[in-house]
């Protein structure tokens, strides 16, 4: 299959695909078989003998990443599972989940899609009586996001010192003269703050925190070199995307490796969000001397488009990029379409698509762009009045519908008890029905340390009761593991160390190396254990368990971020066929210092021992670590209590109310964590009733949730890690177009930022006005580039037919007028009729 395939493709083509050494600079514009050359070319690596698991690919949106692991998944079926093709987002996540114990992070966290962190910095505004003051939300979130990236530019113990990044911002926006607006500039370095701690108490993250921490973990010497000895060959797709932080993270990672980058830079459309290919390319050029290559023959467009495209960029002054056409058609001139008002023109894109549709016989694929959402707004809503069937990209966000959400915020507070977001949420499904009265009051006890989720903890009232009776009796578990690595279900135990402790001080102690049946591994450079001593004083794995369910039985156990010591000993007890843990409690010390010191940058075992001054230095040996843990945990504790009587105030006055929704809470979640999710959500509909919850609609995307929850599910994975990827796969596909599913028998009006990367038939650009298209704002700011490529963009989407239209409210766009009169033809309203 590779054979033939290898064999179609054109000369320049084949080039890309076998230049191996040393670096590769591929520009590909619209059309010309970019991912049909990366597929073939990662073929072409695994033939010449190249590991899969040595090869990376990445890429900017799921779309283009799922389009990239089918086509290979055709070439080398066998390969594909060892194969990384991710986003840039996703493959952050997995690079920091797989290096937990470094970051600053506490796992299992939760990844906040756009509307979750939105909903974050709303409850911000409300608690600071901000939610009157006259702003622009958008530019709010972006300052957030923007802060985060320019941390990037400063040293390590820099980036957490947020009024230092808030001033040096601003100076270097008055520098640059940028926009200040007046509302962030008062309020700003507050609002910053108050998100970045809102998060930790949630433990949740938000997609730049995912570049943040990636570059923060790459920098470390280790991390670093274990990372580039992992990927031999690095390829990037849609390079005219990747911002200069981005870049330096893939430089991070390509050092002594083989590195790739393919796109086209007159398809630049995200300077806004960072994106940077002029200084990303020289960067590249500089840093890696890359071989340089042009695709220049079009297998999209008709002889027509093209040549109006490759003479729009001459005529634009943009990157100089001249492309052939396989095509025979000659193809149609652009229709250039006026109407006298707005309204009038959005009535003619009707009548244009209503006639077309009753005259053609081959319909093909169509869609409708706009420069913003408005505009796609006021022209779905007369398209829905006239009875033409239509569909926004509001519509195709399949993770956004509240139904769905409902479903994964159990999810959420299932994997994540800390997600208080979450939790408020499910205290308002119909199925729990707290009021509203109840919910804001338990949501206001965090003085005393109970935090909304300290409410469903335990079986105590008190959440810290057991904790404090097993301290007073000593009977308090502090645990650690080492192992080979950080995966709970393939990994293996090479150190178990416990202690059982308490106000009498250590009573008995348990430090065990145990025999793994692989080999340590890098892991060695983080515990020191070599093979050679492990299998000379290690136990084996069956009698080293056996010895911790003994020292366990009937216990509080505490560690610091538990859950991944606790998954790990779990994932070892079901491989052993031992029973599970049959502790009382459980707690984190790592939740216990969040409460107590909330405004710390991390909340490291390293760190808290500092602050704390124990006597004991972690240092990466279990047992160490867990006598650092019990003066920590000694220290938290009694803080702790010095709140009891407040604590005790509000149980009183609240805890009678409680009980029925905490046995209903508690009812989902001991099913959701005993089960995969499509089981959990049979559950939810049928035995708690969820389906007379919802209409038909969204028992229908239910289904497809259980679908999907089904199609993703690894039997190699234990059911926490199972929901976990679920959730991640939920908030990196948030905000993309599910095409095949919406499209379908619906004509798509999207934005032309949205329909990069897709193509069809008949393309119809509306609004082509000045301030619309350009818009008001880039006129403004003067980012009048950015839309000429955003225009070249739309103008690249149709195979066969471009129709361009205006109104006479405001001038026609001057965009229009770029392109030569020998390819346009011009159509007025009355035309039309």
């Amino acid at each position: 299959m590779f054979k033939e395939a290898f064999e179609r493709l054109n000369n320049e083509q084949k080039q890309a695909v076998t230049t191996l050494n040393p670096h590769l600079l591929v520009v590909a514009p619209a059309g010309t078989g970019k991912t049909n050359v990366i597929t073939l070319r990662t073929a072409y690596l695994m033939k010449q003998g190249v590991a899969p698991e040595n090869i990376l690919c990445l890429t900017f949106t799921n779309k283009a990443a799922k389009e990239m692991r089918d086509r290979i998944t055709r070439l080398n079926p066998q390969e594909i599972t060892k194969l990384t093709v991710k986003t840039f987002h996703a493959f952050c996540y997995t690079l920091i989940s797989q290096e937990k114990e470094q970051s600053h992070f506490s796992f299992p966290c939760t990844i906040l899609d756009e509307v979750d962190s939105d909903a974050v910095l709303h409850d911000l505004l409300e608690e600071k009586g901000l939610k009157d003051e006259p702003f622009y939300f958008p530019e709010l979130r972006s300052f957030i996001e923007n802060i985060k990236r320019f941390s990037l530019g400063f040293e390590r113990d820099k980036r957490y010192t947020y009024s230092f990044l808030v001033k040096a911002y601003w100076e270097e926006q008055r520098k640059n003269k940028g926009k200040i607006s007046s509302f962030l500039s008062r309020y700003g370095l507050e609002l910053l703050i108050g998100y970045i701690q809102r998060l930790k108490e949630i433990n949740c993250v938000d997609f730049m925190d995912l570049v943040v921490e990636a570059h923060y973990l790459l920098e470390q010497e280790q991390i670093q070199t274990k990372w580039q000895g992992r990927y031999h060959y690095i390829q990037v797709d849609e390079m005219q995307d990747t911002s200069i932080r981005e870049y330096n993270l893939i430089k991070k990672l390509a050092q002594s490796n083989h590195l790739a980058l393919f796109g086209d830079f007159n398809q630049t459309i995200y300077e806004w969000r960072g994106s940077s290919p002029k200084s990303m390319i020289t960067d590249f050029k500089k840093d890696f001397s890359p071989v340089l290559l042009h695709l220049k023959i079009n297998y999209r467009s008709t002889q027509l488009l093209l040549q109006a495209a490759n003479d729009y960029i001459a005529s634009s002054a943009l990157y100089p990029s001249v492309c052939l056409t396989t095509s025979e058609k000659v193809g149609d001139k652009i229709h250039v379409v006026e109407a006298a008002t707005k309204s009038q023109e959005i009535q003619l894109l009707a009548q244009l698509i209503q006639r077309e549709q009753a005259e053609e016989e081959e319909q093909g694929s169509l869609a409708i762009l706009t420069r913003n959402n408005e505009y796609a707004k006021n022209i779905s809503h007369y398209f829905n009045h006239v009875g033409i069937p239509c569909t926004l990209i509001e519509d195709t966000k399949f993770f956004r519908k509240k139904e769905i959400k409902d479903i994964l915020d159990f999810v959420a507070y299932g994997v994540n008890e800390r997600n208080n977001q979450a939790l408020s949420r499910l205290c308002k499904h119909p199925y729990m029905g707290m009021g509203e009265w109840l919910l804001k009051r338990l949501e206001h006890t965090k003085d005393c340390y109970m935090y909304l989720h300290d409410w469903f903890h335990t079986s105590s009232k008190d959440p810290y009761m057991p904790l404090w009776e097993g301290y007073k009796h000593d009977q308090l578990i502090v645990l650690d593991v080492e192992s080979t690595g950080l995966d709970t279900t393939h990994d293996e135990i090479v150190q178990i160390a416990a202690i059982c402790y308490g106000e009498g001080g250590v009573k008995e102690q348990l430090n065990l190396l145990v025999k793994p049946t692989r080999l340590v591994g890098s892991s060695y450079y983080v515990h020191g254990f070599s093979d050679e001593l492990l299998q000379e004083k290690g136990q084996q794995p069956e009698e080293a368990l056996k010895a911790l369910l003994k020292l366990i039985a009937g216990k509080v156990v505490i560690g610091h971020n538990v859950n991944y010591d606790l998954q790990i000993i779990r994932s070892s007890l079901e491989r052993y066929k031992l029973p599970d843990l049959a502790m009382s409690e459980v707690y984190d010390t790592l939740d216990l210092a969040y409460k107590v010191y909330p405004t710390l940058e991390n909340y490291k075992l390293e760190t808290l021992s500092k602050l704390i001054k124990t006597k004991y230095t972690p240092n990466h040996n279990a047992l160490y670590d867990i006598l650092a843990t019990s003066e920590i945990l000694t220290h938290l504790l009694f803080k702790i209590q010095e709140k009891r009587g407040e604590r005790l105030e509000a149980i009183e006055a609240y805890y009678p109310y409680l009980t029925e929704y905490k046995e209903k809470l508690n009812k989902v979640k001991v099913y959701l964590l005993s089960h995969p999710l499509a089981d959990t959500l049979a559950y939810l509909m049928n035995d708690c009733q969820f389906k007379d919850y919802y209409d038909g609609s969204a028992v229908k995307a239910l289904r497809e949730l259980y679908r999907i929850a089904d199609a993703i599910y690894e039997e190699g994975l234990s059911l926490k890690d199972n929901h976990i990827q679920l959730l991640t796969y939920a908030s990196l596909h948030y905000s993309e177009l599910e095409q095949t599913i919406y499209f379908k028998n619906r004509i798509p009006i999207i934005t032309i930022h949205q329909a990069k990367g897709l193509e069809f038939d008949k393309v119809y650009v509306a609004g082509c006005n000045e301030r619309t298209f350009p818009s008001a704002k880039s006129i403004r700011d003067n980012h009048l580039e950015e839309e000429r490529r955003l225009f070249y963009v739309a103008m690249t989407r149709p195979r066969r037919k471009l129709t361009l239209t205006y109104h006479n409210e405001a001038p026609r766009s001057y965009f229009v007028d770029t392109i030569a009169e020998k390819y346009k033809e011009y159509k007025r309203y009355s035309q039309m009729n």
